[in-house]
């Protein structure tokens, strides 16, 4: 594996500025969220007296949730300056991409669950009285009603996580490794969640969410690198399906995204491209790549 030894000739220099960036991506991220967290997890009663609930809404949770985009935002805007938000902001609106990853990125997620739901329908002899209602109504309601607003994870993450981060890695390691090394440490940040009930995060066991949230790395990782870097279809629009899958009554089976995962990392390469297929030149790639970058 060629984590972080640098792809394609890429000089010292650029990789000491990219892995600069990545560290303090990572650690503003990690000390603005654990720390609006941990007050909670230290005494949630005074803390909620002071500046509020930690729950969907409050104002506390949106600081804690947004701290990804927003660190994103400020270093770039220190590092790169315009050149660089350009950059950031276009990839979050880039629309423009070959119809079948938008197609993957909308429809993919829940189409797996369909498919997992009358298989397993099928087996159980119900087939003819499946109910397709969380598919056809449900989940285009909530999406509609904007719900992406009412649990801004999506909008709060995904230009930390895919604007920001992936494209660093994938300038210093091949996409798989970086599918992998991203939704670890995604997934770790999530970590003071499990320990404040009004967080739904509360109600999960932490070593699958981990694997989990890992395996829809791989998938978002496999979007990216084929839809020309856009975080609009390999972030925000997935990682709002992910988030709100479980509240139209589809309930997905953990194993089998992480089949899907390994089947991706597996028949997709080291550059999630299809095996032998070179890897993916981003349009963030320009900037990344420029010289003189302070670090």
């Amino acid at each position: 594996m060629e984590l972080l030894s640098g792809v394609d000739g890429l000089d010292r220099d650029t990789r000491r500025r990219l892995l600069v960036d990545l560290l303090i991506f990572a650690g503003v991220t990690f000390a603005l969220t654990w720390a609006i967290v941990g007050l909670y997890i230290w005494n949630a009663e005074a803390v909620t007296r002071a500046i509020g609930p930690m729950q969907v809404g409050a104002p506390a949770f949106y600081l804690a949730v947004f701290a990804p985009a927003l660190t994103a935002i400020v270093v770039t805007a220190v590092r790169y300056g315009r050149a660089g938000l350009a950059s950031l902001f276009g990839s979050l609106i880039r629309i423009r991409v070959r119809w079948i990853w938008i197609a993957i990125s909308l429809l993919g997620y829940p189409a797996l669950w369909l498919v997992v739901g009358l298989v397993q329908a099928a087996v159980g002899g119900r087939l003819a009285g499946f109910d397709f209602h969380p598919w056809l109504v449900a989940l285009p309601l909530l999406l509609l009603h904007g719900h992406i607003f009412r649990d801004p994870g999506a909008l709060g993450e995904e230009l930390g996580w895919r604007g920001f981060a992936l494209p660093r890695l994938l300038e210093l390691t091949n996409a798989r490794a970086a599918s992998l090394l991203l939704g670890f440490v995604w997934a770790i940040w999530h970590l003071p969640a499990f320990y404040v009930g009004s967080l739904s995060q509360s109600g999960f066991a932490f070593a699958p969410f981990v694997l989990q949230v890992m395996a829809f790395s791989v998938f978002m990782a496999w979007l990216f690198v084929n839809a020309r870097g856009s975080v609009l279809w390999a972030g925000v629009v997935p990682h709002e399906l992910f988030n709100v899958v479980g509240h139209a009554g589809i309930h997905p089976v953990g194993w089998v995204f992480i089949v899907v995962a390994a089947l991706i990392l597996v028949f997709g390469g080291k550059h999630l491209r299809g095996v032998g297929r070179p890897r993916a030149i981003l349009p963030q790639s320009a900037l990344l790549r420029r010289q003189g970058g302070t670090a």
